[in-house]
């Protein structure tokens, strides 16, 4: 009797100590669960690090362009990219609309409130209101065809508005600031050179997402011709000015399935530009000659 007694009294301690030990620890992950609940989320920015680097492009872009040979060119290259931006853009977001996404296309990563001025790259507050400070400039411009796609937020971008006046609507032409023989970012007091780069591809992706806009390469042309150059300038600015930062955190917004789900393919593939447009004549075969994968900046 006194053994069967002592042997479950054991029993009981074991189990006791058992259930103790088990309470404390789930209590503990309780609690640990509950901190980690209670601390603040995470800044977007650190994605955005992890995608500001270009070998990471190519993860963000998964399969998206499996459908593209790269053994296309010229005319069927750019055919193949228009039936793509087709099938993958979900909606077109309204050029009213913009208001309601720049903070996420464009934002300042290091200010929630703030976006970042094209061509200047100063952080400016936006309150989604274009009746104040930030207007929106048409990359291609409305004049000259851009109607046709500034329902696209990948081409209108936010701009100071004391920025936005000095171009009017020319073309983009290295080292001129004129209203008709061509307009220079970088020659802008405000202007940072590594806009030259991606104006040009903003302009590369206008031609894809509306086959009524074409490239030539001149300084100027009659805006009924829906034109936009110069295009060896801008095939020039592709290659010598990489991919920025801004442009990779913005592709990765504009692709997501809460705005447009599209990817401009130029910032994915610069190499896109020179396969359809190097071979227009001497000057962009030269160009294009001497290529190599543009780096971010």
């Amino acid at each position: 009797m006194y053994n069967n007694k002592n042997s479950l009294n054991k029993r009981s301690f074991i189990s006791a100590l058992v259930t103790g030990i088990l309470g404390f620890f789930l209590a503990f992950n309780m609690s640990r669960t509950t901190t980690q609940l209670e601390m603040p989320t995470i800044p977007d920015t650190t994605l955005i690090e992890e995608h500001e680097k270009i070998p990471e492009i190519q993860s963000a872009v998964g399969t998206y362009y499996d459908g593209i040979s790269s053994s296309l060119t010229g005319n069927d290259l750019l055919s193949a990219l228009r039936s793509l931006n087709s099938s993958k853009r979900i909606r077109t977001i309204g050029y009213k609309n913009f208001g309601n996404y720049y903070l996420q296309t464009d934002g300042d990563p290091n200010n929630s409130k703030n976006i970042i001025s094209f061509y200047s790259g100063n952080s400016v507050e936006f309150t989604g209101s274009f009746s104040g400070n930030v207007n929106r400039e048409h990359v291609w411009p409305n004049s000259r065809g851009g109607n046709l796609v500034d329902a696209d937020i990948h081409m209108p971008r936010p701009t100071i508005a004391s920025e936005n006046g000095s171009r009017g609507n020319s073309f983009y032409v290295e080292g001129m600031k004129s209203t008709t023989a061509g307009w220079d970012p970088a020659m802008e007091t405000f202007g940072l050179e590594k806009y030259r780069g991606i104006s040009a591809r903003i302009i590369f992706y206008s031609v894809v997402a509306s086959s009524s806009l074409s490239l030539i390469d001149a300084t100027n042309d009659n805006t009924d011709n829906k034109t936009m150059g110069k295009l060896s300038d801008l095939l020039s600015w592709n290659l010598r000015y990489g991919i920025d930062d801004t442009e990779i955190r913005r592709n990765e917004a504009i692709a997501g399935s809460d705005i447009q789900g599209n990817r401009n393919p130029f910032i994915d593939h610069p190499e896109y530009a020179c396969k359809i447009w190097g071979d227009t004549n001497s000057t962009t075969q030269s160009i294009c000659a001497a290529y190599s994968n543009p780096t971010i900046s």
